[in-house]
């Protein structure tokens, strides 16, 4: 059996990997391919990157450091997870793995609008399209945005990125209602919303364009997408652990779950999604777990 195993390859699963290699565990990190920090155009509130860094740069230079150790990687998709006497198996397209310990580093995935995938591309990569407000609205200060959302989350995105930009209008997805209280909510938060439904988005040279159903069509520098995540818990909830309404994981001080030995870190567990934290979280359940080892 070995001492853990990671499931997970953004900047939270290769964090918990260097450690565990450092600490001198018997360690297999499973990184199944494109985690969401690829599709990152440039971070620049990552400590250290002075001029930002892409994140699929950031993530080849974590996988080189990585490479430095000796760990096991695995490039499988993890299909399921079973609790066994003494620790946890994995079931992998290449095999099955046993473990103590179990880090689940799985991330979220962001609900995109309804556009096709290579507008959606070349939005986010030119910055036209955004997701995280608390990543890069320093970049949108001053400029015209839009929020495409509805309900609280819209709002509340809203109001985040108002104290950047004075200028900012909440744009319905389809059929998305909004009742007396949501207008009001979006009125008393100073933002301004369209009348209708949007009905297409492109983009326009350095702007993007949105079509609403009335006709109405608005320009905008950015737009921000407020449509929610869906979090990658299935593991956690094949073991029986608890999670959020919104189905991420809830962990306590040590990043572990409320089933002992398994522990969740980065963008699934119920918080900040941020580069930095998730790599905290690493740090915290690597040390928890060698610690732990060393009790015996």
């Amino acid at each position: 059996m070995r001492d853990c195993i990671i499931v997970g390859g953004g900047p939270a699963g290769l964090t918990a990997g260097i450690y565990m290699a450092r600490f001198l565990r018997d360690t297999v990190l499973f990184d199944a391919g494109r985690p969401r920090a690829h599709r990152i155009p440039r971070t620049r509130n990552l400590p250290g990157y002075p001029e930002g860094i892409e994140g699929p740069e950031l993530l080849d230079n974590m996988r080189r450091q990585l490479a430095q150790y000796d760990i096991e990687i695995r490039r499988d998709h993890v299909t399921t997870a079973t609790r066994i006497d003494g620790g946890f198996r994995v079931e992998a397209e290449g095999g099955a793995v046993e473990a103590r310990n179990l880090i689940l580093a799985t991330g979220v995935t962001n609900r995109p609008p309804r556009i096709s995938e290579a507008l959606h591309d070349e939005g986010v990569a030119r910055g036209l399209i955004r997701y995280c407000p608390i990543c890069d609205a320093f970049e949108v200060r001053g400029q015209k945005v839009a929020i495409l959302g509805s309900g609280p989350h819209a709002v509340a995105e809203g109001r985040f990125v108002r104290h950047y930009a004075k200028d900012v209008t909440v744009v319905r997805p389809e059929h998305a209602p909004l009742d007396d209280d949501g207008e009001k909510a979006l009125s008393e938060a100073g933002l301004k919303i369209l009348p209708s439904h949007r009905r297409d988005i492109r983009l326009d040279g350095d702007h993007i364009v949105v079509e609403m159903q009335d006709g109405q069509v608005a320009r905008f520098d950015t737009l921000y997408v407020a449509l929610g995540t869906d979090p990658h818990s299935d593991l956690a909830c094949d073991l029986g652990a608890t999670l959020t309404e919104a189905g991420c994981i809830p962990v306590d001080a040590q990043c572990e779950t409320d089933i002992e030995g398994l522990f969740a870190i980065g963008d699934v567990v119920a918080g900040l999604d941020q580069i930095a934290y998730g790599m905290g979280h690493a740090a915290v359940a690597t040390t928890a777990i060698h610690n732990r080892l060393l009790e015996g």
